[in-house]
This record gives C-alpha cells, structure tokens and sequence, in this order.
C-alpha cells in the first residue's frame, strides 16, 4: 500500500510539475508568429536556440522545426506541449531536428493517460519516419522506470510504450496538409543541392507556403538561391527567410576565422564556402528573391548577428533590394498577422 501510494504521489507531483513548467499562454483569434529559435547550428549561441517557429492561427499550434533550445523556449513562452498536435520539417539537418526528443519527451510527462490515444502529427521529407521511431525509442528509456511503477499512467502493449506520434513523409512538391484552419504546399529547395543526384532521394529540403485566414506565409528553410523558393513565396503576405551570413565580405572573414582555428586545408576552405553561397542565403540575395517574388514583407531567421548594429546591418543589406518592411527578430519575439500585414506584437518572454 505504501510503495502504491508513494508512486501515485511522485506520478501526481510530475505531473503539478509540468503542468506549472508550461503554463497556458492567452490564445487569441488571428494568425501569430512566435520565433523558439532564431539560429542556425551547430555551434550553440548563449541567447539564441537552434531554429524553431510556433505558428498559432486562431488559438491553434504548429510548430515549424525544433532544434536545441526549443522546449526551453516553449516553457518560456508559456505554451503548453500538450496543445502542439502538428509539427512540420523543412528538412532533416541536426540543428533543426535535435529538439524532437525533448519535444517528446515532455508531451509524453504532460500529457497524462487521458490523451495517450491523441496522435501528434510529423510531416517532413523523407527519413522524417526514421527520425521519429528513433526519438522515441530514445525518450522510452528514461520513461520506462515511471510506466513500470505506475502502468496506469502510460499506454503500452506487450511492455513497449506505445507512441503517439505518427510520421507523414513528404515525397513531392505540392500540398500535403490541410485543416480547417491553414494549407500547407511544400515546393523542395536548393538546400542539398550539392548532394550527388545519386542521393538526392533521399535528403530533401523543403519550403512551406501555409495559408491562412489572414494571409500568406512562407517558411523558406535552408535553402540556396532557387527557382523553386521564388515561385512558392510569389505573393506572399510574409517570407520568412534563413539569412545565414550577412554578405560576402562577412563569409570571407567567417571562412578564414575557421581555417585557422580547424587548421583547414585550400580544398575544405573551398567547400565550406560553397556550401554557404550554393546552399544558403545572404541579406542581398533575399532581398533579390523578396522583390521578385513580390511578397509584402521579409522576417529573417537562422542568424547570428553580433551586436545591435550588426542585426541592423542584415536588415539593411535586404533593403538595398527591397522596399518592404524588414524585420530581424531575437528568440521569444512574436508578429502578428492581420489582414496580410505583419507588425511586431511584443515578446513571449515572461519577465
């Protein structure tokens, strides 16, 4: 009797646990955007996560990426995991995938017996099935302990816990999703472009144009200069756009700074820096794609500004080709979306 109710009691106290470490944030009518993580990897920054972004449309969760840092700033933001029933990969990079785990993991403690049969949805290209088998396996191992001492509160079959998440891979271009609330078209990037077409398979890299009630948003991902990112993002209402250096003057000294503290050869240099130009962005390139494209305006993210005047320098390099509102935001800053405007509506983080 007593080791039963020391176990209802640790059970009870995990759950008062996580229910106070993810406090319901307010849930408000209209589309908004909440930026987890900010940053592209490796390596960790100090006041920035890995890339993640909450899109709310009218009360509703959806979370594009998760990268280290994400559950943090969930908690931060006072969203509650149990209410995200659909998360989107752009593409299957560390620094976009490696916060599953602790995604789930949290779900899994905050969610309770009552909702073990409520699926969260994972759509991602293809390997996204993999990755999720394995996060979850992962997480069973340090949960396993708690199911065993209270069967009651986990779902399992056979002694396996059964997971709840259910993976969606993404072959094609085209629309994938689609609710009574947003539509998601993926159209795949020039990401991996450098991969041998032998491979290309499987590693793809996607960007998202979601519709919603109060506009368009596109999600580029990781992605070089492409036809594929132009036609998807014609006429949007938002892009949002990986800027992963600020132009090439700043890749140059970024190139040399790592040659000298990883002792690169000529031929690593090389391939360094043609990833970056082949395969990512800088501020005037979005720029170049914004004013093509014709969307309204540009929020960027997957960058590591070193000061004040450095963030507003990657929002200047945008503007020397386009004339839109430019928006460089940190983690926690949230806009809002309203009749295809965006405008900044303050930041999630609670003082």
């Amino acid at each position: 009797m007593r080791i039963g109710l020391r176990c209802a009691v640790a059970c009870a106290v995990l759950a008062s646990a996580a229910s106070l470490s993810a406090a319901p944030a307010e849930k408000t009518a209209g589309t908004q955007i909440l930026f987890l993580g900010t940053a592209g990897g490796p390596p960790l920054r100090f006041d920035r996560s890995e890339p993640s972004t909450l899109l709310t449309v009218n009360g509703r969760d959806y979370l594009i990426d998760c990268g280290i840092g994400t559950v943090r700033r969930l908690v931060e933001a006072g969203v509650q995991l149990p209410l995200i029933k659909t998360i989107f990969f752009t593409h299957l990079h560390a620094d976009h995938d490696m916060g599953l785990a602790d995604i789930m993991a949290s779900d899994v403690f905050s969610r309770g017996p009552e909702g073990a049969t409520d699926p969260i949805h994972i759509y991602g290209p293809p390997q996204t099935k993999e990755l999720v088998d394995a996060a979850f396996r992962f997480v069973s191992v340090g949960i396993r302990p708690f199911a065993a001492a209270n069967p009651f509160q986990y779902r399992s079959h056979g002694g396996v816990l059964v997971s709840p998440f259910v993976s969606h891979e993404i072959a094609h271009d085209g629309r994938f999703f689609t609710d009574d609330r947003i539509a998601v078209t993926a159209a795949e990037n020039s990401h991996y472009v450098l991969i041998p077409a032998t491979d290309r398979s499987r590693f793809k890299s996607y960007s998202y144009r979601i519709e919603t009630p109060d506009g368009v948003i596109v999600f580029s991902g990781d992605t070089g200069p492409s036809g594929s990112i132009s036609t998807i993002a014609k006429g949007a209402d938002v892009l949002i756009a990986e800027v992963s250096y600020r132009d090439p003057q700043e890749l140059d000294q970024t190139m040399s700074e790592r040659a000298a503290r990883n002792h690169l050869t000529a031929e690593q240099i090389a391939s360094f820096h043609h990833h970056f130009t082949a395969e990512h962005l800088d501020a005037a390139e979005i720029g170049q794609l914004a004013s093509t494209a014709g969307v309204k305006a540009v929020i960027l993210y997957h960058y590591d500004p070193a000061n004040k005047a450095d963030q507003a320098a990657f929002v200047s390099g945008v503007r020397k080709y386009f004339s839109g509102p430019v928006f460089a935001p940190a983690d926690l800053d949230r806009y809002c979306l309203k009749s295809g405007t965006v405008a900044a509506c303050g930041s999630a983080r609670r003082r």
